[in-house]
């Protein structure tokens, strides 16, 4: 067995006690490095799912617009809205459930009568909202073209645009 000199032992010790500094400070910067890159990370996956959400959103307004209840039978207007057969499903409470939703409010945005539609002031108005429960979060909404029967000049389909919101169970 050798003997080392005292020195040499305390030069050991201290190389030792720097390693492990070392190591630790690693540690503490790599933990650091992760911690920036997982908050950018989840702040684009956020972003990510904002986009998604308003995808979503338009998808369903296609898919909404193009159900028999809601398209206008024209041909030139593949997405467009018949705005008279939304106000008479609005009088039918069995369509409440149909599309799994808490809320559905179908919005003309050129008109400046800020009322709902009811039987008397129909098409004078700019909202009808289908479907309206208690409990809604935030709603989606997306543009489209919203089309009725106007008997000015003659009688015209008569198209404006508008915006569907939409919220609840079929949107997360």
């Amino acid at each position: 067995m050798m003997d080392y000199p005292a020195n040499f032992s305390k030069k050991a010790q201290i190389k030792i006690q720097q390693m492990a500094f070392v190591l630790v400070a690693l540690v503490i910067f790599l933990a650091i490095v992760s911690l920036f890159y997982f908050s950018i990370s989840l702040n684009n996956l956020k972003k990510d799912a904002s986009s998604l959400q308003d995808l979503e959103a338009e998808e369903l307004v296609r898919k909404l617009a193009s159900t028999p209840e809601f398209s206008l039978t024209s041909k030139d207007c593949a997405y467009c809205i018949d705005l008279d057969k939304v106000f008479l499903l609005k009088q039918r409470k069995a369509y409440q459930e149909f599309w799994n939703l808490d809320f559905l409010q179908i919005e003309k945005i050129s008109s400046s009568n800020k009322m709902e539609c009811q039987s008397n002031n129909y098409p004078q108005c700019n909202t009808i909202t289908l479907i309206e429960n208690d409990k809604i979060g935030s709603p989606s909404s997306a543009f489209v073209s919203l089309c009725y029967w106007s008997k000015e000049k003659g009688g015209y389909t008569k198209c404006e645009v508008g915006r569907v919101y939409a919220s609840g169970k079929g949107l997360k």
